[in-house]
């Protein structure tokens, strides 16, 4: 008897060990938001989505965004090599009043999709002023603050040059306000990130570097740089170069707290793409 309790005993222990205790990789949460959320003015109007996804350990998110027009958008895939909160973002540019909404939809490795991120257009017809005429400067409004990163450029530099077609490129994205008042921010607000994207892909890509920022001056700049190997003569590069991206990513959160200083009156500009191919153009 006293053997079989072991027996049983130690079944239950090898049992045990071989247990996977670890969870499934999933989403567990995800959100949207939109800047702005209103816009009267001039159209077309480009709008910014910020798409939050948390998931509870490393793992491939496929994902795309759908509308309120029910247009078909690309599925996209990333991989997230930490557990955690992560970012993703697109863009709306349209010319259609009224009320329109933009959701985030997860595919895998589980479903779920976020709220709707709602935001109201308005499209108002612009003045031309003709030769002869007479502008009433009484009805001219005064300058109005605008807190303005852009994403203004991106620098390719030859860090080491190895032979006629080789060395090692740095890429740089700037990140300059170019509003007429400081940006001033807590932390974890506001970042710059800079993607590699593969031969003729317009979105996705891989997250090579980002640089998180809570003040910038008018007229200040700041850089997210990274760096690789490069060979004009090879298919991978010369023939099939990536693009670099840069992108200015908030929190969701950003357009909602009391802070009013930290909110892009512009969010046309927080993007900037460039080819690799200028790369080769500078080895060769």
């Amino acid at each position: 008897m006293k053997r079989m309790k072991f027996f049983l005993l130690l079944a239950f222990v090898i049992g045990l060990l071989g247990f996977d205790w670890e969870l499934t990789a999933a989403v567990i949460e995800v959100k949207a938001s939109v800047t702005p959320t209103e816009y009267s003015g001039a159209c077309p109007k480009r709008f910014e989505f910020v798409g939050v996804i948390a998931i509870n350990k490393p793992c491939v998110v496929k994902y795309k965004w759908i509308r309120s027009d029910n247009a078909i958008s690309p599925v996209e895939t990333i991989a997230f090599r930490r557990r955690g909160i992560h970012r993703v973002a697109s863009y709306w540019e349209l010319g259609a009043p009224g009320k329109h909404w933009k959701a985030l939809e997860i595919l895998a490795p589980n479903h779920m999709v976020s709220n709707k991120a709602i935001f109201k257009l308005d499209c108002l017809q612009v003045a031309v002023i003709k030769p002869g005429m007479q502008l009433r400067t009484d009805l001219v409004r005064p300058q109005i603050d605008c807190i303005d990163p852009a994403a203004t450029e991106i620098r390719f530099e030859i860090v080491r040059r190895d032979s006629q077609f080789t060395g090692r490129i740095r890429i740089t994205g700037v990140v300059k306000n170019i509003g007429n008042k400081a940006f001033q921010s807590g932390p974890n607000q506001a970042a710059a990130y800079l993607y590699q994207l593969p031969p003729g892909a317009t979105s996705g890509g891989t997250l090579v570097a980002q640089q998180p920022f809570t003040d910038l001056a008018v007229g200040n700049a700041l850089n997210v740089s990274w760096e690789r190997d490069w060979n004009s003569s090879s298919p991978n590069e010369g023939e099939f170069p990536n693009s670099y991206r840069l992108l200015i990513v908030y929190d969701p959160d950003i357009y909602m707290d009391a802070n009013k200083e930290n909110d892009d009156c512009n969010g046309n500009n927080n993007q900037k793409d460039r080819s690799g191919s200028e790369i080769n153009d500078m080895l060769r």
